[in-house]
């Protein structure tokens, strides 16, 4: 699983238009599809598709094309998405990230509304107003990497959505982001333990505060999370350390561990034996 927007700021096809932290501005230009498709955003995002398609797959299992000259909105969380690649063309989008603190300050102009739930992704048109603003950005700032303009900029393209056609909807559905329904901790957890995710993105994912998932957490499985988050992980490793030939680098990416040398590290301190030595010991008893 990749977490972005940080791994496109080390992507040799990805151009950093405008970055400060998690918000930032990219250009993406590929002609080879990515198979690792499974994507935790670690903020919220537009992606405004230039060439090709985009297919979505949100948590609920539901998927969303999204064609050219369109745009997506896709709050904060996991997603398993993919470029589609015209033959003998490139896949060309712009992704706009966007932090928390930026969707507060945005928010502050509009009354809160209540509404129904609305289910499905929300897409909306790239329309001229749009097309002048990205066509300004990019002469200004493309290249130039100046962070300071960041937020500003951000703002003035959220300002923009809200007076498409689709502006209502766009500024309702970023309410209901802030107000986001609880999930059963426990449930998804387990299902979810070994993605590279930190406790401040589990309690996210979960519709919690930090201090109320920490609560929570104790109250469903009587442990910290960080030290049941370890444990987990270092018991499916072991597991398919016993099952697989795969390297311990692998191995370390398939339990949530980004850092080998961290995983090495708790695996030693856990087991009193490397996860390499571990792997050949127990694949000799195989053999014998």
């Amino acid at each position: 699983m990749k977490v972005v927007p940080q791994v496109f700021y080390k992507h040799p096809k990805i151009e950093k238009v405008l970055v400060d932290g998690l918000s930032c501005i990219i250009l993406k230009s590929v002609k080879q599809a990515d198979l690792q498709n499974e994507r935790y955003l670690a903020a919220h995002a537009l992606t405004l598709v230039l060439n090709g398609a985009l297919q979505v797959e949100d948590p609920e299992g539901d998927v969303t094309i999204v064609p050219k000259n369109q745009m997506i909105l896709l709050p904060k969380g996991l997603y398993m998405i993919s470029d589609i690649i015209p033959k003998n063309q490139s896949f060309d989008a712009i992704v706009f990230f966007f932090d928390e603190e930026i969707t507060d300050e945005f928010l502050i102009n509009f009354e809160t509304a209540t509404s129904e739930n609305r289910s499905g992704s929300l897409l909306i048109t790239y329309d001229e107003n749009l097309r002048l603003f990205v066509g300004a950005l990019l002469m200004l700032y493309k290249g130039k990497y100046q962070h300071q303009f960041t937020k500003p900029k951000l703002l003035e393209f959220l300002h923009l959505i809200s007076l498409t056609t689709s502006g209502e909807e766009f500024v309702q559905r970023l309410q209901s982001i802030k107000n986001r329904e609880r999930k059963n901790i426990k449930t998804f957890m387990l299902q979810n333990f070994d993605k590279p995710l930190d406790i401040e993105d589990y309690a996210y994912l979960t519709g919690r505060s930090i201090s109320t998932f920490r609560r929570d957490f104790k109250s469903k499985f009587n442990i910290s999370p960080k030290k049941w988050l370890i444990e987990k992980r270092l018991e499916k490793a072991a597991l398919l350390l016993k099952e697989k030939s795969d390297s311990i680098t692998s191995i370390a990416l398939q339990v949530g561990y980004e850092n080998t040398s961290h995983f090495i590290k708790a695996f030693q301190k856990q087991f009193k034996t490397s996860p390499k030595q571990f792997q050949i010991t127990y694949r000799k008893e195989i053999l014998l």
